[in-house]
């Protein structure tokens, strides 16, 4: 089984119009978030989830 370049090219360049430049300087694991933010893969957290998450990691001060 050989890697899917067509598809994945068409999908960066066709369906994203990116550069071929930005294409090719992207990583696997960029190109398969791209690809799920586009397809409905993860939605972002909800309000609350990301409230509880600020309050156990705060930003802190230096």
């Amino acid at each position: 089984m050989s890697f899917p370049w067509d598809a994945l090219m068409h999908f960066g360049l066709g369906q994203l119009r990116l550069s071929s430049r930005d294409f090719w300087q992207l990583s696997l694991p960029e190109i398969r978030a791209l690809n799920q933010s586009i397809r409905g893969g993860r939605r972002a957290p909800s309000r609350d989830v990301l409230n509880t998450l600020m309050r156990a990691f705060p930003d802190g001060g230096s």
